[in-house]
Parts: C-alpha cells; sequence; structure tokens
C-alpha cells in the first residue's frame, strides 16, 4: 500500500485503544503524531500543524465533539476524521454538522481509511498547488510593476534630457529616479578613457546612492581604474559588444569580486553607453542589501535607458562642436570683413559685399532648430547640422545629390511637381508633409516649407524641414482611438437604452457626470492659462517683440499648467482602475480628503459654496482602499453641496446666507473620526434613520435614486467603520464616518 504524503495526528483515550487505529493510520500516511487526551492534542496540533486528525468520539474527561470545538476554534479549516466503537445516527448527524471528513466505525476498515485519507491528500495537494500559483501570480504582478516604474523613469530620461540637455544637474535627477525606479542601492556612470599606450581605462562621474548606502564617487581606486590590470577583462569584452553584464557577485570570477565585494555590492548589473556607435562607458546599479535576479523586461529598459543617456551625450557634444564651428565661421567673416576693408577703397563695393554676405548667412542659418536644405537644380547643395542630427547623413553624403533620392519613392514625384512650378513662378502650396528616409532606412515624416531665392546669382529653393514622425504617430494613434471611443459610445449607448429602467445604472451615471463637472473646472483653468500664454505670444511675434527670454518663460508657465492638468487625468485614470483592483493598504486619511478635493474645489468655488478644511495636525492611517473612500467623501460632499443649494433656492429672500461647508478630521480611542457638515436644509427627524437604505431618498425621482449613501454605508462597513448623521431642519447637517486607526484592533 503506498502512503498517502500527508501527516496524521490520532487521539484516543489510552495507549491500548489508539493502537490499533494508529497502525492502520502509520501505514497509510507519511507521518503519524499520537495524543491520549484532548490537551495533548491541541499542544500537538499547534506545533505540528497535521493535515489531518482523527479522534475518537470519547475522550478521558471530555466527549470528543467538545475536543473539535476546541480545535476548529484554532483552525477553522482544519481536516477532522471521527472514530467511534458505536454507529449510531446521532453521531453520524453531529459528525455532518462540525463538517468532518470522515466517519469511522471501530474496528476501521484499512481500506476505507486509506480512501479517506487518500481523498484529504487529494485535497492537501490541491491546496498546496493554489498556493503555488498565488505565490507565482502576485511574484509576476510585482515583477510587471516594478518593470513599468523602471519605463517610467526611462521616460522621465528622455524627458529631462530633452528639456534640459546632458548636465550635472539633469544627470542627478536621472539616476535619482532610476534608482528609486529599480530598488537598488546605488546608481553610478563610468566614463572611459584610452592611454597614450591605448590601455582601457574607465573612472566614475556620477553617482546616487540610497539613505545608508556608502558613497563610492570619492574612491580613488575607481579613477583611472584599468579594465585589463584590475581584472576586468570579461567586462571589456561583453560592455563593447553593446550587452549588459549582470549576476551577484559570488557567482562572478574571483578576479572581480574583491573590489566589488570592498564596496559591499552583493549584485549588480551594468549597462553599457555607446555614443555615436563608440563605446563611451556604462551604467552601473549596485545592490548592497541582497542578491537580486533581473527580468528581461527590466534589463530592456535599462538598456534603453542607456541608449538614451548615449543620445543625451551625443546631442551635446554636437551642440558644443556646433558652437565652435558657429565661433570659427564667425572668426574668419570678420578676417575676411577685415581684409576687405583694406583691399577694397570703394565704400560702395564693401556696402554690397556686406550686405550680400549678410544676406546669404541670415537666410541659412535663420530658424535654426529645423532642418535647412538649399538645392539649386533640384542638387543640395548645403544642409544644417539640424538636418544630419534627423536625418543621420553627412555632409558629404547628401551635397551633390539630387535631393529626391532621399524621398520616399511616394512622394518623389509630388515633391519634385512642387519643385518644378516654383522655378518657373508658378503658385504651389507653400508648406505639405511628406515621407523621408534616414540613413538607416527609417521612414520618417516631415513638413516642408520652402522659399525661392537666388544664389550665387542662381534661381535657389530654400527648403525648411521640421520632424512631425511623433506628431503623425500620435494623430494615427488618437484617430484609432475616436474609432474604438465611437464604436465603444455607441455599444454603451445600447446598454443604458436598454436599462435605463434600472435604477442603479441611473446611480452610476449621476455619479459620473458628478466626477466629469469636478476634473472639467479643474482643467479649465490652466486651458485658460495656456491659451491666454499663447496669445501672448503670438502677439509679441506680430510686432518682432519675441525674445529668448520671454519665449523660455512662458514655456516654462505652459508646462507647468500642462503637468496641473497631467497630474489631474492621471489621478482620475488611477483612481478608476484601482478600484477595480480592490486593494488594500495603509492610507492617509487626509492625502484621500485633499485628493478628492482637488477633483471639485473649483467646481464648488463656482457655485459660491465656502469649503472649510480642519484636519487633524496628527498622522491619520487607516487600513482600506483609498479610492473607495474618496468615493465616500465625494458622495457625502455631493449631497452637502445639494443640501445647501436647495436652500439657496427656496430661502433667496436671506442676502446674508452664505452657503458653507465644512471637513474636518480628529483622532481619538483608537479611532478616526471624518466629519462633513453643511448649513443647508437639513433632514427631517422622521426619515433620517432611514437614509442609508437602499433606493431611499428625499431628492427628486429625476435628481436621486436613494443608492448613493447605501453604497458608501457598505464601503465604510467593509473598513469596520461606522457611519451616523445629525441634523435640523433648515440648519445644518452633520455626517459622521468613525474607521478604526492602522495598527488598531479592529472589530
Amino acid at each position: 500500500m503506498t502512503k498517502q504524503l500527508i501527516s496524521a495526528l490520532v487521539v484516543e483515550n489510552t495507549r491500548n485503544k489508539n493502537s490499533h487505529v494508529r497502525d492502520i493510520i502509520t501505514r497509510s500516511v507519511r507521518k503519524t503524531y499520537v495524543a491520549n487526551s484532548a490537551g495533548e492534542a491541541l499542544d500537538l496540533y499547534k506545533k505540528k500543524k497535521p493535515n489531518v486528525v482523527i479522534t475518537d468520539i470519547k475522550l478521558s474527561g471530555q466527549s470528543g465533539f467538545g475536543f473539535i470545538e476546541e480545535l476548529l476554534d484554532i483552525d477553522k479549516h482544519a481536516r477532522i476524521v471521527i472514530t467511534s466503537a458505536s454507529a449510531r445516527s446521532k453521531f453520524f448527524l453531529k459528525a455532518i454538522e462540525y463538517g468532518v471528513k470522515g466517519f469511522l466505525v471501530k474496528p476501521p476498515d484499512p481500506e476505507k481509511v486509506h480512501k479517506i485519507l487518500g481523498q484529504i491528500a487529494f485535497e492537501v495537494q490541491l491546496e498546496k498547488k493554489a498556493r503555488e500559483q498565488e505565490c507565482k501570480r502576485k511574484k509576476a504582478e510585482k515583477a510587471l510593476q516594478k518593470s513599468e516604474e523602471i519605463m517610467h523613469a526611462v521616460g522621465f530620461a528622455a524627458e529631462q534630457f530633452l528639456k534640459f540637455n546632458y548636465g550635472d544637474q539633469s544627470i542627478k535627477n536621472v539616476l535619482k529616479r532610476l534608482g528609486t525606479a529599480t530598488g537598488v542601492s546605488r546608481v553610478y556612470i563610468f566614463r572611459n578613457s584610452r592611454t597614450k599606450r591605448g590601455d582601457m581605462l574607465t573612472s566614475q562621474q556620477f553617482e546616487w546612492v540610497d539613505e545608508g548606502i556608502r558613497p563610492q564617487i570619492n574612491n580613488p581606486q575607481l579613477q583611472n581604474l584599468s579594465y585589463h590590470e584590475a581584472g576586468y577583462q570579461r567586462w571589456t569584452d561583453t560592455l563593447s559588444k553593446n550587452l549588459p553584464l549582470y549576476g551577484t557577485v559570488d557567482d562572478m570570477p574571483e578576479s572581480e569580486q574583491n573590489n566589488l565585494k570592498s564596496q559591499n555590492i552583493v549584485s549588480l548589473i551594468v549597462v553599457p553607453i555607446f555614443v555615436y556607435n563608440q563605446w563611451w562607458g556604462f551604467m552601473g546599479f549596485d545592490d548592497c542589501l541582497k542578491e537580486r535576479e533581473w527580468t528581461e523586461a527590466e534589463i530592456s529598459a535599462l538598456m534603453a535607458a542607456a541608449n538614451i543617456l548615449g543620445a543625451a551625450i551625443h546631442r551635446k557634444k554636437v551642440e558644443v562642436e556646433f558652437l565652435r564651428l558657429n565661433n570659427e565661421l564667425e572668426s574668419r567673416i570678420n578676417q575676411r570683413t577685415k581684409d576687405l576693408y583694406n583691399e577694397i577703397r570703394e565704400r560702395a563695393q564693401i556696402e554690397d559685399m556686406l550686405r550680400e554676405s549678410e544676406e546669404k548667412y541670415r537666410l541659412i542659418f535663420e530658424n535654426a532648430n529645423d532642418g535647412i536644405l538649399l538645392s539649386v537644380d533640384g542638387i543640395v547643395r548645403f544642409i544644417n547640422p539640424k538636418l544630419h542630427e534627423i536625418t543621420g547623413y553627412l555632409p558629404r553624403e547628401s551635397i551633390g545629390k539630387p535631393f529626391v533620392n532621399f524621398l520616399h519613392p511616394e512622394y518623389r514625384d509630388m515633391v519634385l511637381e512642387n519643385h518644378y512650378k516654383r522655378l518657373h513662378g508658378e503658385e504651389v502650396q507653400e508648406r505639405y508633409d511628406v515621407k523621408f528616409l534616414d540613413k538607416s532606412g527609417n521612414e520618417k515624416w516631415f513638413e516642408i516649407k520652402s522659399n525661392l531665392i537666388t544664389w550665387e546669382g542662381e534661381a535657389a529653393v530654400l527648403s525648411f524641414l521640421t520632424d512631425i514622425t511623433e506628431r503623425k504617430e500620435t494623430a494615427e494613434e488618437l484617430r484609432e482611438l475616436n474609432r474604438n471611443l465611437e464604436k465603444r459610445v455607441t455599444e454603451e449607448l445600447e446598454k443604458i437604452s436598454q436599462q435605463q429602467q434600472l435604477l442603479i445604472q441611473k446611480s452610476k451615471l449621476e455619479s459620473l457626470g458628478e466626477l466629469a463637472a469636478g476634473m472639467a473646472h479643474e482643467i479649465n483653468q490652466p486651458l485658460g492659462s495656456i491659451s491666454m500664454g499663447m496669445d501672448n505670444i503670438l502677439f509679441k511675434l506680430s510686432k518682432n517683440e519675441l525674445s529668448e527670454e520671454y519665449v523660455q518663460r512662458k514655456f516654462d508657465s505652459l508646462f507647468q499648467d500642462i503637468s496641473r492638468i497631467r497630474s489631474i487625468i492621471e489621478h482620475i485614470r488611477i483612481f478608476s482602475r484601482d478600484q477595480q483592483a480592490q486593494k488594500n493598504e495603509k492610507i492617509s486619511i487626509n492625502d484621500v480628503i485633499i485628493n478628492a478635493l482637488s477633483l471639485i474645489t473649483t467646481q464648488y468655488r463656482n457655485h459660491g459654496i465656502l469649503l472649510s478644511l480642519e484636519l487633524s495636525d496628527k498622522d491619520c492611517y487607516a487600513y482600506g482602499n483609498m479610492y473607495k473612500l474618496e468615493q465616500v467623501i465625494l458622495n457625502l460632499l455631493s449631497n452637502a453641496k445639494y443640501a445647501v443649494d436647495e436652500k439657496e433656492a427656496t430661502a433667496a429672500e436671506e442676502e446674508s446666507y452664505q452657503k458653507r461647508i465644512t471637513i474636518s478630521t480628529a483622532r481619538h480611542n483608537g479611532q478616526i473620526e471624518i466629519e462633513i457638515r453643511d448649513n443647508g436644509i437639513g433632514i427631517a427627524g422622521d426619515v433620517i434613520n432611514n437614509i442609508f437604505d437602499p433606493f431611499f431618498t428625499t431628492k427628486k425621482a429625476e435628481i436621486g435614486t436613494g443608492l448613493g449613501l447605501s453604497i458608501i454605508y457598505g464601503i465604510v462597513k467593509e473598513m469596520k467603520g461606522d457611519i451616523t448623521a445629525q441634523s435640523e431642519i433648515n440648519k445644518y447637517t452633520r455626517m459622521s464616518v468613525l474607521i478604526p486607526e492602522y495598527g488598531a484592533k479592529r472589530k
């Protein structure tokens, strides 16, 4: 007989009685424990946690059913099998009431015992597999969340380098964000160099460390470190091939371990930084507290961050080189001008040459933020550095060639037709969008603006090219989203039409309208500011008074308003998603209230409502879902708004009436109280006890369904809290929510 892979606890009065049962059980399971009393059995169960308990119905000094009750108080999921010398039906019925797994009549049949234990073993294995699957699921969710955080950090890096270029402050901001997102102890950047003999060296340039971690930025051993002499040849071989290097220090070659362990590193990942196809250095992530396994998604995200960093370094180098060339060009122009003054005495000739030179360079370098291309007879004569940057073609690779060679085949005929019409003085479209093939063969979208000029006595076309690839992709995504949105709106409208008689759907639409109104009010203000700022810029531009400092200041203000709108929308997106996730955690009550007010403050202010906030200066934390609690706050505020609006409408003769809603929090006796008080129409005493009943409402049928308070009543009860109401007609209504503090014993 094959033993079941479970453990069993046998409980009977004397050793003589339990010997037969124990022998059968021992032959049937992997591990057997024996107890001769209820007290001994309870102690053994607490220590050993057996998978099944086989107990006699009669025990010394206590009935078997009394022992079962005590055992179920310890573990309500305990599996129990009862044995008895009697087969009376009342014992069977009593056993069924306690939910036992089997009933054996002594002496038990070994086959029946083995069958019952086999069923229990099957249940145990199923539960074990379920726990393992749940553990894997949570681990995968955690890995996905970490990958999303890292991708957000990578996006932040791209934004930082786009706004502020490659500089000390932007690097520090990016390293801190990447370190926080990855949860590592230290993030750093090393730059390579070569000696006169050609040996490869590397030096640490930047570093971010977590709190409590010893910095290494001033470690002299990490400056001018030779890969070869320090035993890091493996790093050179791997990183120079644009491959990451990662793992635990204990698993790395001994030549690398000494230096790494001296920095208290337990595990790390290093990703190479390439600048214009040259290995520039690397970015490293150290974990000094635990061994770390890196997922493919995390590695890809960090490689993307390194690529963005390399692009920022290259952009900085190009800008510095462009500035140097520009200064050199200015110097040469100045020198040439002096020579002209010395060689040519006639003032008229000097003025003509200076005017021609000024016109030539002004036309070339104007609008330098766009790509500039000069063509004569369809042949490229000149491109600016910006065009090289966005297309990848060097001047020597494009000058002297037909410009249509670089266009997508679908657009060559159209561009050529416009080009020759322009040369012959015919009216053509001033600007249009075309596809372009960059040096890597990738398709890009450009907006072309062309002007007919004279270049060295010949008719030429000066074209300005703006990269609108991202705009086109975004427009296509928006069109797709609009198509999907239209389809979804149509489907939802059909559902609403079919279910419009259901009051629960009306309650959902009512809440959605309230929230949408709040969002509209909150977003309109920064939108108005953005519109005014753009009008100011256009006005300045029309007056030719637009300065770089003014544009920078205005753009900073516009970005702040955009960030505000993004924050509001992001909060609503997370609010909706998190409610579905049903995630309970430690939450700050004051933060929940502030988040709720951020959606409706402007709306309530526009309604003439004075919102008073009296939050406790002590930390107020509870356990629950912050977005469900936010739903409670918003619903109570909506009811308060209705009450004060109704009172204003019915008491128009009271000129001194000020609509007022007060929100306060306080801590006392292990509970947190949230109070929302208004000076509205109040609630009659004969109905106040019914306000939490489903479908009960004092509002008109077209205004309320009576589901709001019943829903929030359920949310508060789910948090082990309570909600009460006090009111006096035409004076006030006070809604009080009491929930346990975080860490306090919940009912």
